[in-house]
């Protein structure tokens, strides 16, 4: 899991709304309050829908990986 704001500093939409999504997940099931619940899990929902939404990333093949020194 990425942390939030690690994600948001690098500037990287997925990273970010995948991060962002494990929060707003982990938030859920530590919420007592039934209002808070339903708007997280509806801000939940529009955050999985943007992730849905975006082109699938593409695999990085072991020689391209090479390449750039990684």
């Amino acid at each position: 899991m990425a942390d939030l704001v690690s994600a948001a500093a690098s500037g990287n939409r997925r990273e970010t709304l995948e991060a962002l999504r494990d929060k707003l997940a982990s938030s859920i099931q530590d919420c007592e309050s039934g209002r808070d619940v339903a708007a997280l899990s509806k801000r939940l929902m529009e955050v999985m829908g943007e992730l849905d939404a975006m082109p699938k990333p593409r695999k990085e093949s072991p020689l391209a990986r090479a390449k750039r020194g990684a």
